[in-house]
């Protein structure tokens, strides 16, 4: 009978420590950590494990600690604190909870603006919280500005790499102020067009599209539009043009019309005709003298 207690009881024992050892957490990146260190307030902090590995903690400047357990942790923070204070101190670590950091989101998303995110985030996070791409983003360079030193730095990240290979690695961990700047793909993003259009709105275009081409986008003009009166101002910076558009030049024979080009990014405003008071004057003048002569035939028919 203690024969086969005995094996029972090793074996629930190995599977208690392999199911332990399963679910054994390392830290990583990103990871908040409480340290707690008797009789020493000073030394008793939470920390943040930073993208290199590395946490901002007396005796621990510059070493890495990412891919340890807490307990492994704990040991080194031990050692080294031993080193320096005149007994050993007694020190109890734990995994923190998560707090939320501001990260501004501009370019090709559906809301650009500062939001409050998770400190464990990653830069899909922060782009889902910015309502996630819109057509014409370019996946291959979105741009991480950070101002965590007095130097900015900044780094070219590939999301399209991340969505074919689906691994982490390739989407740092975002940090307190940091700026992600989704570009336009610059064969293919979208104009606005107002005014006396069909259906005015944002259009994709593409390279080379013509001022000519976005307004049949927009189903043609209305029978009011001003062709001869439309202007395009720029996000560039540039100051508005006006264009003075002539459709019939485009079905001349052996004609090739000089359309000018949209770029991403451009409004354009197709005005109305103006009214044309000497056709009013005219129109008034020939119904007066209509309902002047239908008088004139009234009245002979009387007499």
């Amino acid at each position: 009978m203690m024969k086969y207690f005995l094996i029972i009881f090793l074996f629930i024992y190995s599977g208690g420590c392999s199911i332990a050892f399963s679910q054994e957490r390392l830290i990583k990146a990103g990871d908040v950590l409480e340290i707690s260190v008797t009789e020493n307030e000073a030394l008793s902090q939470a920390v943040i494990v930073k993208p290199d590995g590395t946490i901002e903690f007396p005796a621990l400047q510059g070493v890495p600690i990412d891919g340890i357990t807490i307990e492994r942790f704990q040991e080194i923070l031990i050692a080294q604190l031993s080193r320096y204070l005149p007994s050993t101190p007694l020190v109890f670590v734990k995994f923190g909870e998560s707090y939320p950091i501001r990260v501004t989101v501009l370019g090709q998303v559906a809301q650009p603006g500062l939001y409050r995110i998770s400190n464990t985030s990653t830069l899909q996070g922060a782009i889902a919280a910015a309502g996630n791409l819109i057509p014409g983003a370019q996946l291959t360079r979105i741009r991480l500005i950070r101002n965590a030193t007095a130097d900015k730095q900044e780094q070219v990240i590939n999301l399209e790499q991340f969505y074919l290979k689906g691994d982490p690695n390739l989407l740092p961990i975002l940090e307190d102020g940091d700026i992600v700047v989704v570009p336009g793909n610059p064969l293919a993003t979208n104009v606005k067009i107002l005014g006396s259009v069909e259906n005015p709105g944002s259009y994709d275009i593409f390279f080379q599209t013509t001022i000519l081409d976005v307004i049949f986008m927009a189903g043609g003009p209305t029978a009011d539009a001003n062709l001869k009166d439309i202007k395009i101002i720029s996000q560039t910076g540039q100051a508005p043009r006006k264009i003075r558009l002539d459709i019939k030049d485009f079905f001349k024979p052996n004609s090739n019309p000089n359309f000018p080009v949209v770029f991403p990014g451009d409004v354009i405003y197709v005005s109305k005709k103006k009214i044309n008071w000497q056709k009013i004057i005219n129109i008034i003048r020939d119904l007066t003298a209509f309902a002047t002569l239908y008088y004139l035939i009234s009245m002979s028919s009387r007499i």
